[in-house]
């Protein structure tokens, strides 16, 4: 495997594989499941319609945080997909787009949180889902792991290129 134009043979792992597989698999799984609560949150849409019709009283405390989810999971699946493409186009911007993408992963769980707890607010006696904070929990630490994971591994600066401040010059 050649380093990215320079004629030199990158050092160290390369391609896609080893630790890569792992986003791979994440970045469907981010696809499927999302889409997945899109189609059963969408099942509910009496309920949403009431939320967003009324005027005052306590649903309008649930417009905010349910509009919020929905725009964080249409930008999950967006950047999911795009950092999918990214990755088998070995293009180097998959690092930006995954960084963004671990970032709006570990917002949404926290939108997602405060979604709960304005449910339990507007509805009394509405149980919690744990698996809320699971997934909130979930996402701040898949961003804690794979925003390094992609700014620092070897195997992604030889797959995808270098294009940082020690960047070598593909001119020189």
């Amino acid at each position: 495997m050649s380093d990215f134009g320079s004629g030199r043979a990158a050092s160290g792992p390369s391609g896609i594989g080893g630790w890569l597989i792992l986003p791979i698999i994440g970045f469907v799984a981010t696809i499927l499941l999302t889409g997945h609560n899109f189609w059963t949150s969408f099942k509910t849409f009496d309920g949403l319609k009431a939320i967003f019709a009324a005027s005052s009283g306590p649903l309008t405390g649930l417009k905010i945080p349910i509009t919020l989810s929905f725009v964080s999971g249409c930008l999950l699946i967006i950047t999911a997909a795009w950092c999918l493409y990214l990755i088998f186009a070995r293009k180097h911007a998959v690092v930006g787009f995954a960084t963004a993408h671990y970032l709006i992963l570990a917002v949404a769980g926290l939108i997602e949180m405060w979604g709960g707890l304005a449910l339990e607010k507007a509805i009394p006696g509405t149980p919690s889902d744990p698996s809320v904070v699971t997934g909130a929990v979930r996402g701040i630490l898949a961003a804690c792991i794979w925003i390094p994971y992609f700014r620092r591994s070897k195997r992604v600066r030889n797959t995808f290129g270098d294009s940082g401040p020690s960047a070598p010059d593909p001119h020189g």
